[in-house]
């Protein structure tokens, strides 16, 4: 299940609040991306994947990484590096229109991908 409900403000987060222990073990992936690290959102999506925990919150950064905290404890849960197509996909759901930032935030990502392979760290 992956269902995106609705588009969030990034203020209904506290980014400095703890990860869990979950992401304390992808320690590699965060050296890879470390360049490319920033809590300065673009958009955020509360997603329902169906887990035990509850509801995520899928933020898009500057860079275009996707940051996945628990929307209950707000915390932490990984960071990754989209698939092609993967940012769009939360605006398709939700029938919103890319703006010109998103397109390019989605070629970029694209790019590293066919270079760095982030997206399989």
């Amino acid at each position: 299940m992956f269902k995106i409900i609705s588009k969030v403000n990034s203020n209904i987060l506290d980014v400095t609040n703890t990860i869990t222990s979950h992401s304390n073990n992808n320690y590699k992936r965060y050296e890879v991306y470390k360049y490319i690290l920033s809590t300065n959102f673009i958009d955020c999506f509360i997603v329902d994947k169906g887990h035990p925990n509850g509801l995520e919150v899928h933020c898009i950064n500057e860079y275009g990484l996707i940051y996945i905290y628990n929307l209950s404890s707000k915390k932490l849960i990984t960071i990754l590096h989209p698939r092609p197509r993967q940012i769009k996909r939360y605006y398709i759901a939700l029938g919103l229109t890319t703006c010109e930032k998103i397109k390019h935030l989605i070629k970029v990502c694209y790019e590293r991908n066919n270079d760095h392979y982030y997206n399989e760290v």
